[in-house]
């Protein structure tokens, strides 16, 4: 699947050396454990390569008080790390409202948590999962979609507060189930999923409107 035109994306090792930090992001995560730090160096290295793809200059891109970043004037994004790999994907702020991106391993969610994720409509899909993977499928769906909605909304949404649906091979929509300003209920996010070499990976871009 093609991303959206605008879109820039960018990928990172980690399990790498924690190389490369800023001033300001190595102060944020100066007392996490090592694995932490591989992974948190690693995210903004694919974010700095992702703002030169999109013609911006080097920044530094430190954590913001609810521990996500904060991008660079006239820039959003999105950052994942999961499965072995990191993935930064930016766009211009004027041309998208929020974007999100998730990656997980191409392995079934454990059954004891299936009620904590899936809601009840989603549970009874399950039952008809002959693959195994669609509890994956939701939760990377999921994952994807509060990101991209953060960025407008502020809000932690609960698993619960999204019920999604796979619309073919490669498309998904999220509908939110519960009030979400600047979001209404019945609101349906689309999506985009991809599934290579043993990573489920999930986009949800919104469009500046």
């Amino acid at each position: 699947a093609r991303l959206p035109e605008g879109l820039a994306l960018a990928a990172s090792d980690p399990c790498a050396e924690a190389t490369g930090l800023w001033p300001d992001e190595a102060t944020a995560i100066a007392r996490a454990v090592p694995n932490r730090r591989r992974e948190f160096a690693a995210g903004r290295r694919a974010a700095r390569r992702a703002l030169g793809a999109l013609g911006h200059a080097p920044a530094a891109i430190p954590m913001a008080p609810d521990r996500a970043p904060h991008w660079p004037e006239g820039v959003t994004g999105t950052i994942s790390h999961g499965a072995g790999t990191c993935l930064a994907l930016l766009g211009h702020s004027r041309d998208w409202a929020g974007l999100g991106l998730d990656l997980e391993p191409a392995l079934p969610l454990p059954d004891d948590i299936l009620t904590t994720i899936c809601t009840p409509a989603e549970q009874a899909a399950l039952a008809q999962d002959a693959g195994g993977l669609l509890s994956r499928r939701l939760f990377c769906a999921k994952e994807a979609t509060y990101k991209a909605q953060y960025a407008q909304s502020r809000r932690l949404l609960s698993f619960h507060d999204l019920e999604v649906t796979f619309d073919g091979p490669h498309r998904f929509s999220a509908e939110l189930l519960t009030v979400c300003p600047p979001f209404v209920p019945a609101t349906r996010f689309a999506g985009h999923i991809v599934e290579a070499d043993g990573i489920i990976a999930t986009v949800v871009a919104l469009p500046r409107l």
